[in-house]
């Protein structure tokens, strides 16, 4: 004769096997401190999720982009009344370029043409406005 599995078997209160006329599972109530199921109600970036803005910086003026999915900085800036300096609006020039004080995880990762007209200023929290493009809201 096989024994059998059942949730309550699962728990580790009961007994590993049961026979084949179970107790039920949940005769007396589970105190609160033991649960059968746990899960993490902490969200993963609290300090990121808190704001949708990114706060830039372009010679020594302070701007602040509120997110605007799948767009650039630049665009998102303009639009919201900003005043950025820019000039080729395809990555060359650097003209466009501005530090990224707070809310970088809100951009993509920099593309090929910002590494080669930034360089080295990338790991200070340099980018293009012009080719830094916002997240989809997926990603975030």
């Amino acid at each position: 004769m096989r024994k059998q599995l059942t949730v309550g078997s699962l728990l580790p209160s009961r007994p590993a096997l049961q026979t084949a006329n179970p107790v039920p599972a949940f005769k007396e109530p589970v105190p609160q401190t033991q649960t059968a199921f746990t899960r993490s109600t902490a969200p993963v970036r609290p300090e990121k999720t808190e704001h949708k803005h990114v706060q830039i910086k372009q010679k020594g003026q302070s701007f602040t982009v509120q997110y605007a999915p799948c767009q650039t900085l630049l665009a998102a800036a303009l639009k919201q009344g900003q005043n950025l300096a820019y000039k080729c609006q395809q990555g060359s020039c650097g003209k466009c370029s501005v530090q990224v004080l707070e809310g970088d995880f809100l951009l993509d990762a920099p593309k090929s043409q910002e590494q080669a007209t930034l360089d080295k200023k990338l790991a200070s929290g340099y980018r293009l406005a012009c080719q830094s493009i916002f997240r989809s809201t997926r990603r975030i």
